[in-house]
């Protein structure tokens, strides 16, 4: 059997490493094609057609398994009304001005959170003239349509390699998802942590083989999480606590 040389074997797992990195990280059209999904779901009633026209959007940091877009879009939603009875439904366009979004694998499927609504005077509605025309044509709004089934995307990412520990500011939640107003805290990515009024701090440390995080000194000392995903963690029987958004 011939042995391989060092090199080889560095460049190999490198690759692998690299492979496995790309399959994990959401690229841009990726998200495109999770955001126009949610979009469209959230469609408003007497809208017969929505179109998401993307002018940019960027890519910034991860954190934790949340992946950071920058979304600048016009989101075009056009109704037909009811034409027998002349009233010819309105067109409605509106702006997402570099509006923040975060990216994440919740039960094995690609999520977006952030503010999909977009109101006045971000969002303005005109009459339409006559049956099937729109009060403001597609074409006329900026950026590009996103066709669905057009923009491929890769394939979904093993929710493993997404996992981790978010780092930032926390709510707790009791039994019922009852809001816990004084148990809300910050962690550091320099293993310490404090709560909302940077008072009552400590260190913790966070155990990624166990999926655990421990917590010493400050008002959660001697606690310990346990199941630590990117979308939170339990801290006891009656207590969670997941990153506030």
């Amino acid at each position: 059997m011939k042995q391989l040389s060092l090199k080889t074997v560095c460049i190999f797992f490198a690759a692998v490493f690299t492979c496995a990195y790309s399959f994990a990280q959401p690229n841009v059209e990726q998200f495109k094609q999770v955001f126009d999904k949610q979009l469209q779901q959230l469609k408003p009633d007497g809208t017969s057609k929505r179109t998401v026209k993307f002018v940019s959007v960027v890519a910034g940091k991860s954190n934790g398994g949340y992946y950071r877009f920058n979304v600048t879009a016009y989101i075009h939603d056009y109704g037909a009304g009811y034409p027998a009875n002349r009233y010819y439904g309105q067109t409605c366009v509106g702006k997402m001005d570099n509006w923040p979004f975060d990216m994440v694998m919740i039960e094995g499927a690609w999520k977006i959170q952030g503010r999909f609504t977009v109101s006045s005077p971000d969002r303005t509605c005109k009459d339409n003239p006559g049956a099937g025309v729109e009060a403001t044509p597609l074409a006329s709004v900026p950026g590009a349509a996103y066709e669905a089934g057009k923009n491929i995307a890769p394939a979904a990412v093993d929710p493993k390699a997404v996992s981790g520990l978010y780092l930032g500011q926390y709510a707790s939640y009791g039994t019922g998802g009852t809001f816990l107003g004084g148990m809300g805290f910050t962690l550091l990515a320099n293993k310490t942590y404090y709560d909302l009024d940077k008072k009552r701090g400590g260190t913790y440390v966070y155990d990624p083989q166990k999926a655990t995080i421990s917590f010493k000194g400050g008002f959660l000392s001697g606690q310990t999480g346990t199941n630590v995903k990117n979308t939170g963690f339990q801290l006891s029987s009656t207590i969670h606590c997941e990153p506030w958004r």
